[in-house]
């Protein structure tokens, strides 16, 4: 018996000196982690708003996903630091500006003379090609720059044919791009449109963007067309720019990120083309594409309404 009373002795001791031994260490991890939250300074978060709004049909999707992409990149080096990304449709982006407008606005021809008063002169032009600077420039003053290029191409069924179409929006000027081959559209219609007239009737011939180009490749790849694509050398007005409203130095830094050889190179991912002098493809039609657009005229964007 005095065995057992020494040996639930001994028991009871080593049990109560293990709780002792955990509570112990369970107030001190407590008191650590306290310390270490009361410790670290406290990130102010600070919210910026970048504004999507397209003047012409193709490519929106990817020009919100690569803004999208920007946002991520600058919100890593900047702490507490969040990017509200939002596509403003045409017929609502008037009433929403009326209401404010955003820290950063991407915008495209047709609407220069609406964002202008918002704008921040730019002090740099981060190797954006000459004639793509003067496009965004008003009075000396660069307002604005391009950061996605696109262009047009005659693309046929093998032979030129007169009936032409063309997707028109009111915003960009496509007549300028079809003048030289002496054609008039069939009848009036959207870009889309124009595309699946093409697609549908194989005595048509269209005047398509630089997405209408990446959908009839795809259809050629897989053998579901053999169009010719012609790309279009002398005019281009599918242009995408970034605006500052608010020039602080985050705006300038996720401006800058837009518009870096890293950033400009991932276009290729989206089927876009670069405002920079580099090429970024090597090959196919988006390798003549991209030629053909370093050759274009490029309106001015305030003056081009």
């Amino acid at each position: 018996m005095k065995f057992l009373k020494k040996h639930w002795f001994k028991l009871i001791s080593s049990l109560l000196i293990l709780a002792l031994a955990v509570y112990v260490l369970c107030v001190g991890i407590k008191k650590a982690n306290d310390y270490e939250i009361y410790s670290k300074p406290q990130v102010e978060t600070k919210i910026y708003t970048i504004w999507e709004v397209d003047t012409f049909e193709g490519g929106s999707l990817s020009r919100i996903n690569y803004l999208k992409h920007l946002a991520r990149e600058t919100e890593k080096k900047n702490a507490g630091v969040l990017f509200m990304v939002k596509q403003i449709e045409l017929e609502n982006f008037a009433a929403e500006l009326s209401e404010g407008a955003p820290d950063i606005i991407s915008f495209g021809y047709g609407l220069g003379g609406q964002v202008f008063e918002f704008l921040q002169p730019l002090d740099l032009t981060y190797d954006v090609r000459d004639e793509l600077v003067e496009s965004g420039s008003f009075n000396g003053k660069v307002y604005c720059l391009p950061y996605i290029v696109s262009g047009y191409a005659m693309i046929t069924h093998g032979t030129l044919t007169n009936e032409f179409h063309c997707g028109q929006t009111g915003y960009t000027f496509p007549q300028n791009a079809y003048a030289p081959y002496k054609l008039e559209p069939a009848k009036e219609e959207s870009q889309y449109e124009a595309y699946k007239s093409f697609v549908y009737n194989n005595s048509t011939t269209l005047l398509g963007t630089g997405r209408d180009v990446v959908r009839v490749d795809n259809l050629n790849n897989l053998g579901r067309a053999s169009a010719m694509i012609t790309p279009i050398d002398y005019y281009s007005d599918l242009v995408q720019y970034l605006g500052l409203v608010n020039a602080d130095e985050i705006c300038k830094q996720f401006l800058k990120d837009a518009l870096s050889n890293k950033s400009q190179n991932t276009l290729v991912d989206y089927k876009l083309y670069s405002a920079k002098y580099g090429k970024i493809y090597t090959s196919g039609i988006y390798s003549d594409m991209e030629d053909a657009i370093f050759n274009c005229e490029i309106p001015n964007v305030f003056k081009h309404t």
